[in-house]
């Protein structure tokens, strides 16, 4: 019973954390990409090598 419950509460927080590190991540690349000047945030290959 002990088992369950610890799991079940290490799986909450799982649930919870990568959603929430998701949304960070791509608030901080965003933000990266603001700052250097690039207009399109969601493109891949920004800043990457120009042809």
């Amino acid at each position: 019973m002990r088992i369950i419950i610890a799991f079940s509460i290490v799986g909450v927080g799982v649930a919870i954390g990568v959603p929430v590190l998701i949304m960070m991540m791509k608030r901080r690349r965003r933000d990266t990409r603001r700052r250097r000047g690039i207009k399109d945030y969601n493109s891949p290959n920004n800043g990457t090598a120009r042809s």
